[in-house]
């Protein structure tokens, strides 16, 4: 083909690609509706269950209340677009969180609201992928039963003869006082985060039985546990709530921290060859050892239980006994045969790094120093060496808190600089105020389709706080902060106030759609719409504000007035 042709190919193939995207932005967008011709939905909730509904049309005057003592919530229409009716594209037609679905059927219309499929647990679970808790798209199914069940038709029947649009909602709680100012970067202070942490420390101490178990996946809207159970999770919940009770001075949250890590001590700490580790089946994994250890070191360190130690110096010697020449570690146990199993897996040589330098900071063993420090080492340098590695890395918030914790005892240049390329990576992925139709400003993410996730950013937050402590002790007194510098803290900052937005808490979330709220409450979601929670959640989130704290300290003023707790 003739460099002219070709040419005229690829105007063609422009004009109608450009043909068609405008007539689909046409044909998708929504139309939005004046207030004073704006249909609102009243809907009455009580013990997150919705006991009535009515439908106000335009102009029409507020009628007497639907029933007492309830929640009313008016959910008003502000915009409708057409939907298709079946297949993927309705799945993914829907803005999650702020859209729902109108249908007609024999002339009456039903609502399908945000704040029924948020109760409903519809949102982003029209596809999973990679990992059954992350979805994509509404529940088209769960969507027509609720539709079906208020027009008191069979769904069959709706499918077959009802009509469907997309409708935007804007919410208000009756009576209720307008939500605190939206927190940002720009208006975070040292109270915002003092409250996060508190919040989420006692919702997890809430959550802890008299054995030291935590309720570790609770579906807010119902309040019931989804049954399962992960002990690196459990080992991590703890280490935040020994984090928390130290900045605090809780002795609820203490308390609590303590039973957890009692439970892995007392209950779950087993011979594995030599040595002795945590785990209740025939293997034994890395993540759940180094976790622990740094839950218990963290109690030590603190004053908050000193008998820890001796379990502190066992823990240290098991994972010491699993690391390779080459400073990778060997990720499983096998006590049968009292042998290691030399397979890896995600995370666990970043928590081994950074638990065996903790671990050295209260035992002052150098075989710790010297196993944290390979460990670092090969994640930096040999875990990274295959083509495109350059461009390309994995979950590496343990890493760069192994580098801040072994920076002033065994500094690593090295690890430093990989630290520094990994975050400009993860700030090209971090999203803006207008990146999407979603309240997203600080979250990590691709595009504006997924609804942005929380642990990302808590993760990803308490990777920079790490990152930044390092790069602030390299600076001179006198100097003014580095380019770098400025980003980390942007990227922190940001990071805590995304999580702060989207915590647990009254004016923060629809608390009226939960069986229990006062369980809840300071709880972190998966995302706005995923109200499944589960205890690393709050763990994250909770540690990346304490860091936070760490690095903005109170002025003298602040310092001499006591917080209020």
């Amino acid at each position: 083909m003739s460099e002219r042709a070709l040419s005229r190919l690829f105007a063609a193939y422009a004009v109608v690609l450009f043909t068609v995207l405008v007539g689909v932005r046409g044909w998708a967008s929504l139309t939005f509706v004046p207030e004073a011709e704006a249909t609102v939905v009243e809907s009455a909730w009580r013990s997150g269950e919705r006991v009535a509904r009515r439908i106000r049309r335009p102009r029409e005057a507020g009628a007497a209340p639907l029933v007492s003592d309830v929640t009313i919530v008016d959910e008003r229409v502000v915009g409708r677009g057409p939907l298709v009716e079946d297949g993927p594209f309705f799945a993914l037609g829907l803005v999650a969180g702020r859209e729902g679905v109108m249908a007609t059927f024999d002339g009456r219309e039903a609502f399908a609201t945000v704040d029924d499929l948020l109760h409903a647990q519809a949102y982003d679970h029209g596809a999973s992928f990679l990992d059954p808790s992350l979805g994509l798209g509404v529940h088209r199914a769960t969507v027509m039963w609720l539709l079906a069940k208020d027009l008191g038709v069979p769904v069959s029947e709706l499918e077959k003869r009802g009509s469907f649009e997309r409708v935007r909602f804007e919410r208000r709680v009756v009576g209720a006082r307008p939500p605190d100012e939206r927190i940002t970067k720009e208006s975070l202070g040292r109270e915002d985060v003092l409250t996060g942490v508190r919040e989420a420390a006692h919702y997890l101490a809430r959550i802890v039985d008299d054995a030291g178990a935590y309720r570790y996946l609770v579906d807010a809207p119902t309040n019931k546990t989804i049954p399962g159970y992960n002990w690196p999770r459990h080992a991590g919940a703890t280490f935040f709530l020994a984090q928390a009770a130290a900045v605090l001075d809780d002795p609820v949250v203490r308390y609590a921290a303590i039973r957890a890590a009692s439970h892995m001590r007392d209950d779950v700490l087993v011979a594995c060859g030599k040595e002795r580790c945590i785990t209740d089946w025939e293997q034994a994994d890395v993540g759940s050892n180094a976790l622990a250890l740094i839950a218990f070191t963290e109690l030590a360190r603190t004053g908050a239980d000193a008998s820890y130690l001796p379990t502190v110096k066992a823990l240290a010697a098991f994972l010491r006994a699993q690391q390779r020449e080459d400073g990778e570690l060997m990720h499983m146990f096998d006590r049968a045969s009292g042998k290691p199993i030399d397979v890896q897996y995600l995370y666990f040589t970043g928590e081994a790094a950074l638990a065996l330098a903790r671990a050295h900071a209260v035992t002052h063993d150098p075989k710790d120093l010297d196993a944290a420090q390979r460990a670092l080492r090969h994640l930096v340098t040999k875990g990274w060496s295959f083509f495109g590695s350059r461009y390309y890395w994995s979950e590496e918030h343990w890493t760069c808190q192994a580098l801040d914790e072994l920076w002033d005892r065994a500094p690593d240049p090295e690890a430093l600089a990989f630290c520094s390329h990994w975050h400009a990576y993860q700030r090209a992925l971090q999203q803006g105020e207008d990146d999407s139709p979603f309240d997203g400003d600080g979250s990590f993410g691709v595009g504006p389709v997924i609804t942005p996730r929380l642990t990302p950013a808590a993760s990803r937050g308490e990777a920079a706080g790490a990152t930044l402590a390092v790069v602030r002790r390299q600076r001179v007194a006198s100097a003014a902060p580095s380019t770098e510098e400025l980003a980390l803290d942007d990227e922190l900052s940001r990071a805590i106030a995304f999580l702060l937005r989207h915590q647990l808490l009254p004016g923060k979330a629809p608390m009226h759609v939960f069986a229990a709220p006062e369980v809840v409450r300071g709880a972190l979601p998966g995302s706005s719409v995923d109200l499944q929670l589960r205890i690393d959640y709050g763990q994250h989130a909770g540690s990346a504000m304490v860091r936070w704290l760490e690095l903005h300290p109170a002025s003298p003023s602040e310092n001499a007035a006591p917080v209020p707790f």
